[in-house]
């Protein structure tokens, strides 16, 4: 017990002193800012009611033009689309890094609440390609990449991203890393080294005040610690039932 206090007050100390641990908006000198890699241009802003968080682009069908774009499908946390999981008519946007949005039909289609992950039908625009989903999933000490919108992050020139090593008790079915998160981070993709998805980001284990301010510096911030993510298992079970002919669903825009 007293090991963890010590961790815990430790990592306190480091948001409070290092100003690389956090950021709240462009201008705001809390974040390093460092450039967006190819692969971020899958990542998306998902609002569902009064709520937003974060997804990623995980397919495009070329085959199935829709406007001046496709269908595809969009992963996210589930908390991110709860108030819009099996109702008639979804709120769901969705809003890209070209800033072009997605607003009509878009819905859940697939979900697991226990394990917080969702899978949308979106619209994609034609300049946006999907990532691929990792074949294996992430164990103990793998490096990976965390990415998201929290703290006011912008789709086109600020995505929070930074590296992590998954840490005990990772398993088939969840991640953890020794990292914090911020609200918005929500449904946000963990990347491996070969740039795939591997897990949706849920949250943290404790909430605390860090003593981060928002870019007014009006309104303390609160950050969760320490990163929880679904694993690949809950993943690829999703999209194993949306193969499935009679669970697949389409829309019209």
């Amino acid at each position: 017990m007293a090991r963890f206090s010590f961790s815990l007050a430790t990592l306190t100390l480091l948001l409070l002193c290092n100003s690389t641990f956090a950021q709240v908006g462009k201008g705001s000198g809390l974040w390093k800012w460092t450039p967006l890699a190819p692969h971020h241009s899958a990542i998306v802003e998902v609002h569902s009611g009064e709520g937003s968080g974060t997804g990623v682009v995980i397919s495009v069908d070329k085959d199935k033009k829709i406007a001046n774009g496709h269908e595809g499908y969009v992963l996210t946390a589930w908390h991110v689309v709860q108030d819009d999981v099996d109702i008639a008519k979804p709120k769901i946007k969705v809003k890209y890094r070209n800033h072009k949005r997605g607003a009509k039909n878009c819905r859940v289609v697939e979900y697991d609440e226990h394990k917080d992950v969702a899978l949308l039908w979106v619209w994609v625009p034609e300049d946006i390609d999907a990532v691929p989903v990792a074949e294996k999933p992430i164990k103990s000490g793998d490096k990976l990449e965390f990415a998201g919108l929290g703290g006011g992050s912008k789709l086109d020139c600020c995505i929070r991203h930074f590296s992590a090593v998954a840490s005990s008790p990772s398993s088939l079915e969840k991640i953890f890393a020794d990292v914090p998160l911020l609200p918005g981070d929500s449904g946000g993709p963990v990347f491996n080294e070969n740039h795939e998805v591997v897990g949706i980001i849920s949250g943290g284990w404790f909430w605390w005040n860090s003593g981060l301010m928002d870019k007014d510096g009006g309104h303390s911030i609160r950050t969760t610690w320490p990163a929880r993510a679904s694993n690949l298992g809950p993943l690829k079970t999703l999209m194993a039932e949306l193969e499935q002919p009679e669970q697949t669903q389409t829309g019209k825009f």
